[in-house]
Protein backbone atom coordinates (compact mmCIF):
# COMPACT_ATOMS: atom_id res chain seq x y z
CA UNK A 1 0.00 0.00 0.00
CA UNK A 2 2.95 2.27 0.60
CA UNK A 3 4.10 2.34 -3.07
CA UNK A 4 0.36 3.98 -3.94
CA UNK A 5 -0.88 6.31 -1.32
CA UNK A 6 0.99 8.94 -2.63
CA UNK A 7 -0.35 8.79 -6.20
CA UNK A 8 -4.28 8.09 -4.14
CA UNK A 9 -3.62 11.50 -2.25
CA UNK A 10 -3.00 13.15 -5.26
CA UNK A 11 -6.06 11.91 -7.09
CA UNK A 12 -8.40 12.85 -4.10
CA UNK A 13 -7.15 16.46 -4.53
CA UNK A 14 -4.07 16.67 -2.39
CA UNK A 15 -1.90 18.87 -4.28
CA UNK A 16 0.54 21.63 -4.00
CA UNK A 17 -1.80 24.95 -3.07
CA UNK A 18 -4.08 22.60 -1.09
CA UNK A 19 -5.65 24.29 1.88
CA UNK A 20 -7.93 23.17 4.73
CA UNK A 21 -9.12 25.51 8.03
CA UNK A 22 -7.25 23.75 11.06
CA UNK A 23 -10.79 23.18 12.81
CA UNK A 24 -12.14 20.82 10.05
CA UNK A 25 -8.82 18.92 10.89
CA UNK A 26 -9.98 16.11 13.28
CA UNK A 27 -8.64 15.61 16.49
CA UNK A 28 -6.52 12.50 15.83
CA UNK A 29 -4.21 14.18 13.23
CA UNK A 30 -2.79 15.93 15.95
CA UNK A 31 -2.19 13.21 18.31
CA UNK A 32 -0.56 11.83 15.47
CA UNK A 33 1.82 14.07 14.25
CA UNK A 34 3.41 14.68 17.60
CA UNK A 35 6.05 11.63 16.68
CA UNK A 36 6.56 13.52 13.35
CA UNK A 37 6.71 17.25 14.39
CA UNK A 38 8.50 17.18 17.46
CA UNK A 39 7.40 20.08 18.70
CA UNK A 40 3.95 20.71 20.86
CA UNK A 41 3.55 24.45 19.97
CA UNK A 42 3.25 23.36 16.11
CA UNK A 43 0.82 20.47 17.11
CA UNK A 44 -1.31 22.83 19.41
CA UNK A 45 -1.61 25.21 16.07
CA UNK A 46 -3.17 22.38 14.28
CA UNK A 47 -6.47 23.20 16.14
CA UNK A 48 -6.49 27.09 16.18
CA UNK A 49 -9.82 28.33 14.88
CA UNK A 50 -7.96 31.00 12.75
CA UNK A 51 -5.18 28.65 11.17
CA UNK A 52 -5.46 27.39 7.98
CA UNK A 53 -3.10 24.18 6.66
CA UNK A 54 -1.38 24.95 3.28
CA UNK A 55 0.24 22.22 1.50
CA UNK A 56 4.07 23.30 -0.38
CA UNK A 57 4.86 19.70 -1.55
CA UNK A 58 4.73 19.65 -5.32
CA UNK A 59 2.70 17.28 -8.01
CA UNK A 60 5.59 15.00 -8.76
CA UNK A 61 6.72 14.16 -4.82
CA UNK A 62 3.15 13.96 -3.41
CA UNK A 63 2.84 11.22 -5.97
CA UNK A 64 5.94 9.80 -5.72
CA UNK A 65 6.65 6.57 -3.38
CA UNK A 66 6.74 6.71 0.33
CA UNK A 67 9.91 4.95 0.40
CA UNK A 68 11.50 7.97 -2.03
CA UNK A 69 9.06 11.02 -0.11
CA UNK A 70 7.46 9.82 3.02
CA UNK A 71 6.23 12.88 4.00
CA UNK A 72 4.06 15.62 3.10
CA UNK A 73 5.20 19.51 3.51
CA UNK A 74 2.54 21.96 4.81
CA UNK A 75 2.52 25.60 6.31
CA UNK A 76 0.58 27.00 9.07
CA UNK A 77 -0.62 30.48 8.09
CA UNK A 78 -2.86 32.27 10.17
CA UNK A 79 -5.35 35.35 9.94
CA UNK A 80 -5.19 38.03 12.61
CA UNK A 81 -8.25 38.62 14.66
CA UNK A 82 -9.09 41.68 12.92
CA UNK A 83 -9.16 42.41 9.51
CA UNK A 84 -6.35 44.74 8.65
CA UNK A 85 -4.22 45.21 4.91
CA UNK A 86 -1.19 42.95 4.34
CA UNK A 87 2.51 43.91 5.11
CA UNK A 88 3.45 44.65 1.60
CA UNK A 89 6.61 43.12 1.47
CA UNK A 90 4.98 40.15 2.38
CA UNK A 91 3.25 39.75 -0.82
CA UNK A 92 4.21 38.31 -4.47
CA UNK A 93 6.90 36.33 -2.50
CA UNK A 94 9.29 39.28 -1.98
CA UNK A 95 10.35 37.91 1.63
CA UNK A 96 11.58 34.04 1.83
CA UNK A 97 10.61 34.30 5.61
CA UNK A 98 6.70 35.73 5.55
CA UNK A 99 4.20 35.07 3.04
CA UNK A 100 0.18 36.78 2.89
CA UNK A 101 -1.90 35.29 0.96
CA UNK A 102 -5.62 36.43 0.52
CA UNK A 103 -7.86 33.28 1.37
CA UNK A 104 -11.78 33.73 1.50
CA UNK A 105 -11.47 37.07 1.95
CA UNK A 106 -9.08 37.19 4.79
CA UNK A 107 -5.68 37.32 5.16
CA UNK A 108 -3.83 34.75 6.15
CA UNK A 109 0.09 34.92 6.91
CA UNK A 110 2.43 31.76 6.68
CA UNK A 111 5.88 31.78 8.05
CA UNK A 112 8.86 29.55 6.97
CA UNK A 113 9.34 28.98 10.88
CA UNK A 114 5.55 26.94 10.47
CA UNK A 115 6.77 24.69 7.69
CA UNK A 116 5.97 20.87 9.02
CA UNK A 117 6.19 17.71 7.59
CA UNK A 118 3.51 15.28 8.00
CA UNK A 119 4.06 11.35 6.76
CA UNK A 120 1.79 10.83 3.77
CA UNK A 121 0.74 7.49 5.95
CA UNK A 122 -0.69 10.27 8.52
CA UNK A 123 -2.96 12.40 5.75
CA UNK A 124 -4.25 9.37 4.21
CA UNK A 125 -5.06 7.76 7.06
CA UNK A 126 -6.72 10.84 9.35
CA UNK A 127 -7.65 13.09 6.49
CA UNK A 128 -8.71 10.38 3.65
CA UNK A 129 -12.92 12.04 4.01
CA UNK A 130 -11.77 15.82 4.05
CA UNK A 131 -12.13 17.83 0.67
CA UNK A 132 -9.35 20.69 0.42
CA UNK A 133 -10.04 24.06 -1.44
CA UNK A 134 -7.48 25.31 -3.67
CA UNK A 135 -5.38 28.65 -3.86
CA UNK A 136 -5.61 30.52 -7.55
CA UNK A 137 -3.47 29.32 -9.69
CA UNK A 138 -1.22 32.91 -9.37
CA UNK A 139 -1.11 31.95 -5.68
CA UNK A 140 0.00 28.49 -6.34
CA UNK A 141 2.96 30.36 -8.24
CA UNK A 142 3.43 32.71 -5.68
CA UNK A 143 3.62 30.07 -3.05
CA UNK A 144 6.04 28.03 -4.91
CA UNK A 145 8.49 30.72 -5.66
CA UNK A 146 8.17 31.38 -2.09
CA UNK A 147 9.38 27.89 -0.73
CA UNK A 148 12.21 28.11 -3.93
CA UNK A 149 13.01 31.06 -2.52
CA UNK A 150 13.96 30.38 1.06
CA UNK A 151 17.00 28.23 -0.33
CA UNK A 152 18.20 30.89 -2.94
CA UNK A 153 18.78 34.17 -1.35
CA UNK A 154 21.05 35.98 -0.88
CA UNK A 155 22.33 38.24 2.17
CA UNK A 156 22.89 41.88 1.38
CA UNK A 157 25.87 44.08 2.96
CA UNK A 158 24.55 45.57 6.37
CA UNK A 159 25.52 49.09 5.02
CA UNK A 160 23.74 48.97 2.35
CA UNK A 161 20.43 47.25 3.95
CA UNK A 162 21.13 50.57 5.99
CA UNK A 163 21.20 53.34 3.76
CA UNK A 164 17.82 51.65 2.09
CA UNK A 165 16.14 51.24 4.93
CA UNK A 166 14.54 54.93 5.05
CA UNK A 167 13.03 54.75 1.61
CA UNK A 168 11.31 51.21 2.31
CA UNK A 169 9.99 52.43 5.71
CA UNK A 170 8.51 55.49 3.62
CA UNK A 171 6.69 52.99 1.30
CA UNK A 172 8.68 52.64 -2.24
CA UNK A 173 8.55 49.53 -2.82
CA UNK A 174 4.36 48.95 -1.54
CA UNK A 175 2.71 49.64 -4.77
CA UNK A 176 2.93 49.27 -8.40
CA UNK A 177 5.03 46.20 -8.62
CA UNK A 178 2.13 43.25 -8.90
CA UNK A 179 3.65 42.44 -12.29
CA UNK A 180 6.91 42.03 -11.34
CA UNK A 181 8.22 38.36 -11.46
CA UNK A 182 11.47 39.57 -9.10
CA UNK A 183 13.25 42.31 -8.33
CA UNK A 184 17.03 41.75 -9.63
CA UNK A 185 19.96 43.53 -7.84
CA UNK A 186 23.64 44.10 -8.86
CA UNK A 187 26.02 45.72 -6.00
CA UNK A 188 29.63 46.84 -6.53
CA UNK A 189 30.93 46.11 -4.59
CA UNK A 190 28.89 43.23 -2.90
CA UNK A 191 30.85 43.49 0.55
CA UNK A 192 30.48 46.61 3.04
CA UNK A 193 31.46 50.21 1.79
CA UNK A 194 30.75 53.44 1.88
CA UNK A 195 29.70 53.73 -1.54
CA UNK A 196 27.61 51.03 -3.84
CA UNK A 197 27.17 51.09 -7.45
CA UNK A 198 23.51 50.02 -7.97
CA UNK A 199 22.01 48.15 -10.81
CA UNK A 200 18.42 47.17 -10.35
CA UNK A 201 15.86 46.03 -12.65
CA UNK A 202 12.14 44.27 -12.39
CA UNK A 203 11.24 41.16 -14.30
CA UNK A 204 8.14 41.30 -15.76
CA UNK A 205 5.75 38.34 -14.16
CA UNK A 206 5.39 35.78 -16.81
CA UNK A 207 1.70 35.95 -18.11
CA UNK A 208 1.66 39.78 -17.03
CA UNK A 209 0.35 41.61 -20.59
CA UNK A 210 2.25 43.98 -22.50
CA UNK A 211 -0.13 46.79 -21.16
CA UNK A 212 1.29 46.45 -17.51
CA UNK A 213 4.99 46.63 -18.82
CA UNK A 214 4.74 50.50 -18.94
CA UNK A 215 3.57 51.31 -16.03
CA UNK A 216 6.35 48.69 -14.09
CA UNK A 217 8.99 50.30 -16.25
CA UNK A 218 7.78 53.74 -14.85
CA UNK A 219 7.67 52.38 -11.21
CA UNK A 220 11.26 50.83 -11.38
CA UNK A 221 12.44 54.14 -12.85
CA UNK A 222 11.31 56.03 -9.79
CA UNK A 223 12.76 53.69 -7.07
CA UNK A 224 16.38 53.88 -9.31
CA UNK A 225 15.69 57.70 -9.13
CA UNK A 226 15.19 57.47 -5.37
CA UNK A 227 17.83 54.92 -4.41
CA UNK A 228 20.38 57.60 -6.59
CA UNK A 229 19.47 60.66 -4.40
CA UNK A 230 20.67 58.57 -1.00
CA UNK A 231 24.08 59.54 -0.40
CA UNK A 232 26.77 56.88 -0.96
CA UNK A 233 24.55 55.07 -3.84
CA UNK A 234 25.27 55.73 -7.54
CA UNK A 235 22.61 53.90 -10.08
CA UNK A 236 24.39 54.29 -13.82
CA UNK A 237 20.71 53.84 -15.35
CA UNK A 238 19.94 57.43 -14.02
CA UNK A 239 23.78 58.85 -14.01
CA UNK A 240 24.60 57.29 -17.40
CA UNK A 241 25.92 53.56 -17.20
CA UNK A 242 29.70 52.96 -18.63
CA UNK A 243 30.10 49.57 -18.77
CA UNK A 244 29.16 48.27 -22.03
CA UNK A 245 28.04 45.15 -20.38
CA UNK A 246 25.09 46.51 -18.35
CA UNK A 247 24.07 48.68 -21.58
CA UNK A 248 21.19 46.30 -22.10
CA UNK A 249 19.96 47.09 -18.58
CA UNK A 250 16.58 48.86 -17.57
CA UNK A 251 14.12 49.11 -14.83
CA UNK A 252 12.21 46.81 -16.01
CA UNK A 253 12.66 43.95 -18.51
CA UNK A 254 10.53 41.26 -20.13
CA UNK A 255 11.55 37.78 -20.21
CA UNK A 256 12.87 37.57 -24.05
CA UNK A 257 14.88 40.56 -23.32
CA UNK A 258 17.09 38.81 -20.30
CA UNK A 259 19.95 36.48 -21.57
CA UNK A 260 21.11 33.91 -19.21
CA UNK A 261 25.33 35.38 -18.76
CA UNK A 262 23.41 39.13 -18.04
CA UNK A 263 21.37 37.12 -15.18
CA UNK A 264 24.07 35.93 -14.09
CA UNK A 265 25.74 38.94 -12.68
CA UNK A 266 22.40 39.71 -10.47
CA UNK A 267 21.16 38.63 -7.60
CA UNK A 268 17.22 37.87 -6.72
CA UNK A 269 16.47 40.41 -4.53
CA UNK A 270 14.19 39.71 -1.26
CA UNK A 271 13.60 41.94 1.68
CA UNK A 272 13.94 39.06 4.47
CA UNK A 273 16.25 42.10 6.48
CA UNK A 274 13.38 44.60 6.41
CA UNK A 275 10.69 42.25 7.07
CA UNK A 276 12.66 40.78 10.38
CA UNK A 277 13.18 44.53 11.51
CA UNK A 278 9.99 46.11 10.18
CA UNK A 279 7.14 44.91 12.93
CA UNK A 280 5.52 43.22 10.39
CA UNK A 281 4.63 40.00 12.84
CA UNK A 282 2.74 42.50 15.04
CA UNK A 283 -1.30 41.61 15.01
CA UNK A 284 -0.45 37.97 13.80
CA UNK A 285 0.85 36.28 16.47
CA UNK A 286 0.18 38.59 19.48
CA UNK A 287 -2.94 39.79 18.53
Amino acid sequence: MNICIGTRLYEKGWKQGAYIECTDLPHTLREACWPAIHSLDLVKELGETRNTLILLTQACDIAASCDNEPTLEFVIARRPKKKKPPYPLNLDARSSRYLELEINGHWYKAEASKIIHIPKQIVFDECNNLQPAYLSDQDVEILARWRANRYMRIALPDAFNNKIKPLIDDGLFDGGLEHAGGLYLHLGPFTESEQYIVRLFALQRQGSSEETFSALFDKMESILSALNDVEGLTCPFIEGENNAFFEAVTPAMRRHELFIDLRDHFVRWNFDYISLKGGDSDGIDED
